[in-house]
């Protein structure tokens, strides 16, 4: 079994702004309680608040540490019309007008503090020390499940894969452009008011 851990973020104060209603207690609480059930944990991490910069993020990644979750998956912050955090978002500038790319692999705002290609390479470093830790690693190789050793197996594969692609994506294939329209702009009005805006 493996379970979805939406974290979100590994700091309080972006919890609290994006209502997730979590705490960082309460998750690092959960991935204990998962393993002890023989639970996998899969915990994603999202980057690329409007105000982060790299302070922020080695930050997220000591708490990423602290979780120690079986496996992670990083994110991009992405905010949709039906959210709360599109109002909040609202006036950000959009760097990817390629509405396929809005799915949260790729970076879609603006940031005050940091380019795009910053908080790129800072999220695969973080990735990649994330899951070669020893601690890591030796929950891949040496789980005594045979079942979730072959899970985490694959998923690490998988993982590998796909990191690779997105570095090359990022460096050959996806274009952001420099001075996009604000998010509001782009989208419209918010639809968290809709009853059914999904």
């Amino acid at each position: 079994i493996r379970w979805l851990l939406g974290m979100e973020n590994t700091d309080e104060e972006t919890l609290s702004l994006i209502r997730k209603g979590g705490s960082t207690k309460s998750d690092r609480e959960a991935i204990r309680l998962l393993r002890r059930h023989g639970i996998l944990s899969m915990a994603t991490w999202v980057a690329g608040f409007e105000d982060e910069g790299l302070r922020n993020l080695w930050r997220g990644f000591r708490q990423l540490i602290a979780y120690d979750p079986d496996q992670i998956q990083a994110l991009y912050v992405t905010p949709h019309r039906w959210t709360p955090f599109f109002r909040i978002a609202a006036d950000r500038k959009v760097i990817q007008k390629d509405v396929r790319l809005w799915d949260y692999k790729h970076q879609v705002l603006a940031m005050t503090r940091l380019k795009p290609w910053m908080l790129f390479f800072a999220v695969k470093l973080i990735e990649v020390a994330v899951q070669s830790r020893p601690k890591a690693l030796a929950r891949i190789l040496f789980h005594p499940d045979p079942e979730q050793r072959h899970s985490m197996r694959w998923y690490t594969r998988m993982g590998r894969r796909v990191w690779f692609r997105e570095v090359w994506g990022f460096l050959a294939r996806d274009r952001r452009v420099t001075d996009g329209p604000t998010l509001a702009e782009f989208w419209g009005a918010p639809q968290d008011a809709e009853e059914e805006s999904m």
